[in-house]
């Protein structure tokens, strides 16, 4: 136990390193691609005109930074509407010394709010979590990884009862692992994505989706409805954020708690990757939750899941824009440190 602790310090302790021996990053205002998604183009319902037009906002960014761009579109259909529908993922590659690879995700398409049966601007959940890609994508325009990072902005996430038009036969997957994958009520993107590589998935070092960052203090989660992830990985990445200045914790989170009274399983996009046994959890930002896991997000998530998820609202839950445009930098820079520590965990692979 104590040699693995020791271990554990070291790769921590040097993981530190490279972000100080870079040169000092000025990003672009993130605050302008949050605010170009949720007001611009607003309401993104999976399949729809808008979320196309995120796609290809997305892809635009990644593109103007030098990234290696796909969009990767997909059929599906959901008992929630009629008729078939077509999606798309937008995949970004930063190649590095390696091609084994880290993914970081985020949902290109917005929820239904239980209450209006509208859908959402989505100003937070998940406009935050595609600006964070953008921002990866600037961070690494001028320098190389240890390895390859994926940036996937996933499309049809948050339709619910849907099935994929055509289904990627079952190659390298186990049949428990397969069928899992497949029968997951929702996360179309993530669920196509995973099955359509899966001879890459061995190459696959560590999964992160972003979910909702813009409000409260990070969380990296231990357990959702759907599955408990690794400990050892939600402590690493805990302990390697703290060694950063950043005051992350790990939580549960079962379900989010609504204003009329019903629950909402929570889970996110890394669920088809965990499936595989790829080491995956998401991220997101809470105001003082408590240690229960299922979370009356009303308080310690304002506006989450709700028409009332607009730009104007995130701004004033952070009082302003500065402290918001502060605050999803603090956001960006622990992925960022958090693809740093899972390099340097993984760097025996490099030999």
């Amino acid at each position: 136990m104590h040699v693995k602790t020791l271990f554990l310090f070291l790769i921590l302790l040097f993981s530190i390193f490279p972000a100080n021996l870079e040169p000092i990053f000025a990003s672009e205002d993130l605050l302008i691609h949050v605010r170009h998604i949720s007001k611009d183009i607003g309401p993104r319902q999976g399949g729809s005109k808008e979320e196309e037009m995120t796609a290809q906002y997305i892809a635009s960014q990644f593109r103007k930074n030098g990234i290696k761009t796909e969009i990767q579109k997909f059929k599906y259909y959901s008992l929630n509407s009629e008729g078939i529908k077509t999606s798309q993922n937008v995949v970004g590659t930063i190649e590095g010394i390696s091609d084994k690879e880290i993914i970081i995700c985020a949902d290109l398409d917005t929820v239904k709010d239980f209450a209006s049966a509208n859908y959402t601007e989505g100003a937070n959940d998940d406009a935050t979590g595609l600006a964070v890609l953008i921002g990866l994508a600037e961070k690494y325009k001028c320098k190389k990884p240890l390895f390859t990072i994926k940036l996937i902005a996933c499309g049809a996430s948050e339709d619910g009862f849907t099935f994929p038009l055509v289904t990627p036969k079952r190659t390298e997957l186990s049949a428990d692992s397969y069928y899992k994958i497949n029968y997951i009520p929702y996360m179309v993107g993530a669920r196509q994505y995973v099955l359509s590589n899966q001879q890459n998935l061995n190459k696959t070092l560590a999964v992160l989706s972003i979910e909702a960052v813009g409000i409260g203090n990070p969380y990296f989660v231990s357990r959702d409805y759907y599955t408990e992830n690794d400990p050892f990985f939600i402590n690493f990445l805990v302990l390697n954020a703290k060694m950063h200045g950043i005051g992350a914790e790990k939580i549960d989170f079962m379900a989010s708690k609504l204003p009329l009274g019903q629950e909402a399983a929570i889970s996110h996009i890394y669920l088809p990757f965990s499936i595989a046994k790829i080491p995956s959890t998401f991220i997101t930002c809470m105001n003082n939750p408590d240690n229960s896991g299922i979370h009356d997000t009303t308080n310690c998530m304002p506006n989450y899941l709700s028409v009332d998820d607009t730009y104007e609202n995130l701004v004033k839950e952070n009082m302003n824009e500065e402290l918001l445009r502060e605050h999803l930098e603090d956001v960006l820079d622990m992925v960022d440190a958090s693809i740093n520590g899972i390099s340097y965990l993984n760097s025996w692979q490099l030999f």
